[in-house]
């Protein structure tokens, strides 16, 4: 008997999921990353005879970034997300991967509607509110998924052209909710139109206008205060116990350091009002080659607890030494400038 989870991060667009099973008396767990909108199934992990601690670290590392709780689905349903996650890119790396050395994937799955929309119903988020609700559907839509459809009464064309949307507000007026977003396909957009609801589904749906944006006009509205803590660390040791004790915080290489992203827990970003594509993003830990750890986010309080929590761990060998609150981020233009030190990158670009 396999047991099986996946993310409930369906609307999101990107889905985690692993089967635990038995393969001729040897445990076997598989891990599964599905991004929806164009890559399929674009990471597979395979534990052969793992602990249960081998397990509980890839568990923290590929679920714990998703910002959603993980389900339990039967083993048909499992199978039947994981072929919709083949059926999105038949050509992608990862499937030779699998089928080389899955035990349990077949080669040729049956697709089973009836199973799926069951394993569907389970992996879509717990919607709270109206503007959780409009954020997701309009994201969907955008992004040329076809489950939209499924959030509305009318019989909506899908668009021709793919849109991401980095940022959304809502105001309601007279039963109205009027939208007007930061779109990104070729180059930025801004669009503005309205949406009805009645009984949990879109009834009245209008994009009225999608109109090109200036690269300035994008930054003003993506514009957000971005909090900043730097420390010196005394030993090199520190960034691997870091991820050794938050296996979630994957690294991203880049020439004067490496990045690491604490994305928050739940989604409780998209039922706001004002809607921020990166808003799941908690904290940014950036350590430099020059053994500075830059602490960042667009909210002080999730600093402040992580100052708490970073200092209290690595007190002897971490030290705070200054505080920094910007009026824009200004985290990524540091890390992809030529600087290693944030003292001297703050003195070129200005307070």
């Amino acid at each position: 008997m396999a047991t099986c989870y996946m993310t409930k991060t369906r609307l999101m667009g990107a889905l985690v999921g692993y089967i635990d099973y038995l393969f001729d008396g040897r445990r076997i767990v598989e891990f599964y990353h599905i991004e929806i909108e164009e890559y399929g199934i674009d990471r597979f992990e395979q534990l052969v005879e793992p602990s249960d601690y081998d397990v509980l670290q890839m568990r923290h590392e590929m679920l714990g970034r998703m910002g959603g709780a993980a389900v339990s689905l039967s083993e048909d349903e499992f199978l039947q997300m994981i072929t919709f996650g083949v059926s999105i890119n038949m050509h992608a790396k990862t499937l030779d991967r699998i089928i080389k050395k899955s035990r349990w994937f077949p080669t040729n799955p049956k697709v089973d509607l009836q199973v799926y929309q069951s394993a569907l119903l389970k992996v879509i988020e717990n919607i709270n509110g109206a503007h959780a609700f409009i954020h997701y559907f309009l994201m969907r839509y955008l992004a040329q998924d076809s489950i939209y459809s499924h959030m509305t009464k009318l019989k909506i064309p899908m668009r021709k052209t793919y849109y991401t949307l980095l940022r959304n507000q809502i105001n309601e007026r007279d039963d109205v909710y009027y939208f007007s977003g930061l779109l990104l396909a070729d180059q930025h957009y801004t669009m503005r139109g309205a949406v009805k609801l009645d009984g949990g589904l879109v009834s009245d749906f209008k994009i009225k206008s999608i109109t090109k944006a200036s690269d300035l006009e994008a930054a003003m509205l993506l514009r957000r205060a971005e909090f900043v803590n730097v420390y010196q660390i005394a030993d090199d040791n520190l960034e691997s116990h870091l991820i050794r004790e938050h296996k979630y915080l994957a690294p991203t290489l880049y020439p004067n350091g490496r990045l690491y992203i604490k994305y928050r827990p739940d989604d409780r970003h998209v039922s706001q009002r004002l809607f921020f594509m990166n808003g799941d993003v908690e904290v940014y830990i950036y350590i430099t080659d020059s053994r500075q750890l830059i602490l960042a986010s667009n909210s002080s309080s999730d600093v402040e607890y992580w100052d708490e929590h970073l200092t209290a761990r690595f007190a002897a060998v971490l030290r705070h030494y200054e505080s920094f609150r910007f009026e824009s981020s200004i985290m990524y233009d540091f890390i992809l400038s030529d600087y290693d030190n944030f003292d001297a990158f703050v003195g070129e670009y200005g307070e």
